[in-house]
């Protein structure tokens, strides 16, 4: 292909933020330079300096599972034995242009090599939006900001407008696919990266793929978008200038301790009576094992004065599994990730979640408000359910199912649901309804739901849960018949009252007679919460939840209550694993 001009039809690109060069974009975790078979090419295009990085990765390939499971059944001479190497070839192209940073990445290892965080998160899906509009869209991807936060992915068989795509305000967009206007060939596929792709023939050459840098960098800062994806401006990064700000503040609060609207926990949901927590994985040392995450250990695990977003950053987070007895090392998140922190600056309203900072448009900040503040129904604890001791001394953790089988005992009117195994629909019998059913004094029904109050994540299970169980339980005779089954089986002293009191069918039985209850658990030692104080995402599914059960399931009243209980901060340390 000596004479041919090289052209390429496909390509992805990631944009370095502003500080960063050709050298700051390559991880330290994992340095490139490290690899002895790396052969690197400098170059130019037009007034670009461009970089390439060569490798290749060989993967030993052994038996499958499957033939594992057919060898078991052959003769052990005369076994089936799989042995092989996929050779791949890899490479990362770095392109300077104008002072700014891109990188696209060929082959699976090569983003490996990258920096993510050197790299606009939002790059690929501000710029899609900004260069296609709302009208030639092939494919979204959103996560839905509701109760039971959804993927959703939607695809049409010609490009069409966001309406056919029924995007609602619930949703954060992260992913668009659809045609340049005027450019109905070239297709960009936008989150992160930016995926270019280009059909009916042409292709890029290198000259082409300068030019499209440029273009890709001014549309990025382009606010286009605001207008054609109104679902999309409720939180916007915040500027660099900002980011630099607001991490100021962010040290200064830990340094003076001042932690009231900071929270410490994983960006994802795990359960913490399968699991503990650790900021440490020595392989020969003992490493303490927590059983639940607290701001306050970051006063333990660092010099608090000393401490710095880097240091955040650089320490982790690690699950501890006490099935197995030992550190999981492959399951960890930055500290810096696990920080939840809201602030104003510069009049403006900012959260800190898994890792960024984001500013909230004020118009929904307000709206959430004005519900914690307003509309939001909040009681006092009732005394008698004031201090339970939760904590189970044996297995070292804090339950809920303590709390929840004391209430019970408290209240002999109460049936107990925590770990019932109910259906919805057709699925699988591993529901609850809830966790405590109550007569209450005035002989109307409550339905609670109890939650640990400790982080984002926890607030967001406990809307989650009250907002599927409680659906289905107006909307779905299955599971509205498992429940009846569950009351009449239980012996309890009041079961009959309950049968007479719920409707056995579906189309009679309506929300209107039942409280749903949400009681968070907090520390007794602790001042009790304010409901503004819940963390801002969390509140805004709070208030989705409370209005779809309230003015579409007309249940009687969704009231939320603080429960001081006694909690055990409970941490041992544990040996590292014998050695070979």
């Amino acid at each position: 292909m000596s004479g041919d001009v090289a052209e390429i039809a496909q390509i992805s690109f990631y944009l370095a933020k502003p500080d960063q060069t050709l050298d700051t974009v390559l991880s330290d975790e994992k340095d490139i330079y490290d690899r002895p078979d790396l052969k690197l090419f400098e170059f130019d295009v037009e007034d670009a300096a461009v970089q390439f990085f060569y490798f290749e990765t060989i993967t030993p390939k052994t038996n499958p599972k499957w033939l594992d499971f057919i060898n078991e059944k052959i003769k052990p001479d005369e076994q089936i034995v799989f042995e092989g190497t996929t050779r791949s070839p890899n490479g990362l192209l770095l392109i300077s242009v104008n002072n700014h940073i891109f990188a696209a990445t060929f082959g699976r290892s090569a983003v490996s090599y990258l920096d993510d965080e050197a790299f606009e998160a939002d790059f690929g899906i501000k710029t899609a939006m900004n260069m296609c509009g709302n009208e030639e869209i092939r494919q979204t991807r959103s996560q839905s900001n509701t109760v039971i936060p959804t993927q959703i992915d939607r695809q049409v068989g010609r490009p069409s407008d966001t309406f056919v795509f029924g995007l609602s305000e619930a949703e954060d967009l992260r992913y668009i696919s659809a045609h340049i206007k005027g450019e109905e060939k070239v297709t960009l596929q936008g989150r992160s990266n930016l995926t270019v792709k280009v059909n009916g023939g042409s292709k890029f050459n290198w000259e082409d793929l300068v030019n499209r840098c440029n273009l890709f960098y001014e549309a990025y800062n382009g606010e286009d978008y605001l207008e054609l994806f109104p679902n999309y401006r409720n939180l916007r990064e915040a500027s660099k200038r900002e980011i630099e700000a607001l991490n100021d503040k962010l040290i200064l609060a830990l340094q003076e301790s001042r932690c009231e609207k900071m929270q410490l926990g994983i960006p994802e949901f795990v359960a913490e009576d399968t699991f503990s927590f650790t900021y440490t994985n020595y392989p020969r040392r003992e490493n303490i094992v927590y059983s639940y995450l607290d701001i306050c250990h970051l006063f333990e695990i660092f010099n608090i004065e000393d401490v710095n977003i880097s240091k955040l950053r650089s320490r982790r987070v690690y699950l501890f599994s006490a099935d197995e007895d030992r550190v999981l090392s492959y399951k960890n998140w930055r500290i810096f990730n696990c920080l939840t922190y809201e602030l104003e600056l510069d009049g403006k309203y900012f959260v800190l979640t898994d890792g960024r900072w984001l500013e909230v448009e004020r118009d929904f900040y307000q709206s959430i408000m004005e519900f914690a503040q307003s509309d939001l129904c909040i009681e006092p604890c009732e005394p008698a359910f004031a201090g339970i001791d939760i904590s189970d001394v044996d297995r070292r953790q804090n339950r809920e199912d303590i709390f929840n089988q004391k209430v019970c005992e408290i209240r002999p009117e109460a049936i107990l649901f925590d770990k019932a195994q109910l259906k919805i629909g057709a699925g699988r019998a591993n529901k609850e309804f809830c966790d405590v059913l109550d007569f209450k004094d005035d002989r109307t029904v409550r339905i609670i739901h109890c939650k640990k109050y400790k982080d984002s994540t926890a607030a967001s299970s406990l809307f989650s849960q009250a907002f599927l169980y409680s659906s289905a339980f107006v909307q779905d005779p299955v599971f509205l018949n498992d429940i009846r089954e569950y009351i009449s089986e239980s012996d309890h002293p009041f079961s009959d009252q309950y049968l007479s009191y719920i409707d056995s069918d579906i189309a009679s039985h309506n929300g209107a007679k039942y409280d749903i209850c949400l009681w968070f658990l907090y520390d007794r030692r602790h001042e009790a919460p304010a409901p503004e104080n819940i963390p801002l995402m969390a509140l805004y599914e709070l208030k989705l939840m409370h209005d779809h059960l309230r003015n579409s399931l007309k249940f009687k009243a969704v009231i939320l209550r603080f429960i001081p209980v006694q909690r055990v901060h409970f941490s041992k340390p544990i040996d590292p694993p014998p050695r070979g």
